[in-house]
């Protein structure tokens, strides 16, 4: 059975999450729609965060600024996802440690949560930024902007990153290239 779909529901509240992965480090922003509270969290305390809020608040489309999907070539090289990836591909740089992340986000969220519920993931895209900015800012960023920013199909042949996705997230992003 599938954890998580890429068919948003509308009027469902967002959960925005700047995904980062590391021991010590507050690597994580979380922001909810509806409410002016952002967190930064490490990666353990983000995955308790997320059950918590959705088993007391029901389910909420999950915007993860991280990797959820692949795309390999017939010869078997990893390779971008489309146009709007150009210069920064998920197999190479920051993009494969949020692969690693998403990878483990998602299995620990899915076992952790009652077996008919049903998640809406969608992946934000922040690459392009002119300025560094702290992931609260990013994950405040993924909800505000979710409805203005640009969408985007993988391409044809890509794959989630989880067996637990049923179909491939849409990809929203949220700076241009300059």
């Amino acid at each position: 059975m599938h954890r998580y779909t890429t068919a948003i529901t509308p009027g469902l509240p967002l959960l925005g999450i700047d995904l980062g992965y590391s021991v010590r480090a507050r690597s994580c922003g979380l922001a909810r729609s509806g409410s002016g509270e952002v967190h930064a969290m490490c990666f353990g305390d983000c995955i308790d965060y997320t059950e918590s809020l959705i088993r007391a608040q029901g389910v909420h489309v999950l915007i993860l600024e991280a990797v959820l999907s692949t795309y390999h070539r017939s010869d078997g090289n990893p390779d971008i996802r489309g146009d709007f990836e150009k210069g920064r591909g998920w197999y190479y740089g920051p993009g494969v440690s949020t692969y690693a992340a998403a990878q483990r986000f998602l299995d620990q969220l899915d076992r952790r949560l009652p077996p008919d519920l049903i998640v809406p993931v969608v992946e934000g895209f922040l690459s392009y930024k002119t300025s560094r900015t702290d992931h609260t800012e990013d994950a405040r960023r993924l909800v505000d902007e979710f409805t203005t920013a640009e969408q985007f199909t993988p391409r044809a042949g890509s794959e989630p990153v989880s067996p637990k996705i049923a179909g491939l997230p849409e990809i929203r992003r949220f700076n241009a290239p300059a």
